[in-house]
C-alpha cells in the first residue's frame, strides 16, 4: 500500500507538512447559539434529538434538562464545522542538522477566524504553486492525525463561511490551493497525504487517540492533549475568568499550545514508525 510505503521509507518525513487544526465552539452555551445564530439553534435541536439519543434517565424537564441539553451540546456540537470555530493552526516541516531531526513548527493563532484561515491557505496556496512550477512537480504529503476525517474537512467548511473574503489583490477569489484538492481526489492508496489514524491501524479496524498512542510507546510531550470538548470548555472557562486581564490572549494560548503539541507528537509518532 502506497500509506505504508511512505510510513515505512526513512526518508519520507522530510517531504511532508505537519499540521494540526484546533477548534471550540463558536457559541460556548446553547443560549448564545439561539441568541446570535437562531436558525442553526434550531438546526441543532433537531440533529440533537435525532441523533442522539435520550434513555429514561435523561428525559427531564426544567434545569436538569436544560443542564442535559447544554451537555450534549458541548460533547457533540464541537465536532461539527458548522457549529465550530478555529483558534489556531500549527504547521511544521522536519530536517537533519548534525545528525539530529530538527522540527521547525509555525503557530497561527488570532482572535480573528478568518485570519488564521487565511494565513494558513497562503501557505498552502504558496507551496502549491512552487509545487507546480518545479521539474518534477513536487509537493508535500500532508501528515496529521486524524486530518482526513477532522482537520481537512474542518478547514475547507470553516473557509467556505468566508467564500466572499477570500480574495487576491486583483479582487478575484481565490481559489482552493492544489494541495488540499489533491487530497481531496487522491484514492485510497495514492499518496499525497498520511494519516497517522491509519497507519497506526496497521490494516486494522479500531480508531485510536494520539495520547494514547504517545503514553503507550513512550513519547515526549509537555502537556497532555485535551479531548476536544474539553479543549472547548477550557478555552470558553478561561474567556469567562474574570480575574483574568488577558483573557482571550490566555485561551487562545492554550489551544495553540494543543495545536504544538499534537503536531510534536504525530512528528515523533511518523519518526518512531520509519524505523521500521
Amino acid at each position: 500500500m502506497q500509506l505504508f510505503e511512505e510510513v515505512f521509507n526513512k526518508a519520507s518525513i522530510y517531504d511532508m507538512l505537519f499540521f494540526s487544526v484546533k477548534a471550540v465552539l463558536e457559541h460556548p452555551t446553547l443560549d448564545k447559539l439561539k441568541e446570535e445564530n437562531p436558525v442553526l439553534y434550531e438546526r441543532w435541536k433537531y440533529l440533537s434529538k435525532t441523533k442522539y439519543s435520550f434513555d429514561i434517565d435523561t428525559m427531564m424537564i426544567g434545569d436538569a434538562g436544560d443542564q442535559y441539553s447544554q451537555k450534549i451540546y458541548e460533547d457533540k456540537a464541537v465536532f461539527y464545522p458548522e457549529f465550530s470555530k478555529i483558534v489556531t493552526i500549527t504547521y511544521a516541516s522536519v530536517a537533519v542538522e548534525d545528525n539530529t531531526l530538527k522540527r521547525y513548527i509555525k503557530k497561527i493563532a488570532d482572535d480573528d477566524e478568518f485570519v488564521i484561515i487565511d494565513n494558513f491557505m497562503s501557505v498552502l496556496q504558496q507551496l502549491s504553486s512552487e509545487g507546480a512550477k518545479s521539474n518534477p512537480q513536487y509537493f508535500p504529503t500532508l501528515c496529521g492525525h486524524n486530518i482526513i476525517n477532522y482537520d481537512i474537512p474542518l478547514l475547507i467548511k470553516r473557509l467556505m463561511k468566508y467564500r466572499d473574503r477570500f480574495r487576491d489583490i486583483s479582487g478575484a477569489k481565490k481559489p482552493l490551493p492544489y494541495i488540499l484538492k489533491k487530497c481531496l481526489n487522491a484514492k485510497p492508496w495514492e499518496g499525497g497525504i498520511v494519516d497517522t489514524v491509519n497507519a497506526w491501524k496497521f490494516n486494522g479496524n479500531d480508531y485510536t487517540p494520539l495520547m494514547l498512542i504517545a503514553d503507550y510507546i513512550g513519547l515526549k510531550k509537555t502537556v497532555d492533549l485535551d479531548s476536544l470538548p474539553e479543549v472547548s470548555w477550557q478555552y470558553w472557562n478561561i474567556i469567562g475568568n474574570p480575574e483574568s486581564e488577558n483573557a482571550q490572549k490566555d485561551a487562545v494560548d492554550y489551544v495553540a499550545l494543543q495545536s504544538a503539541t499534537q503536531v510534536n507528537l504525530v512528528i515523533q509518532l511518523m519518526n518512531e514508525l520509519r524505523q521500521f
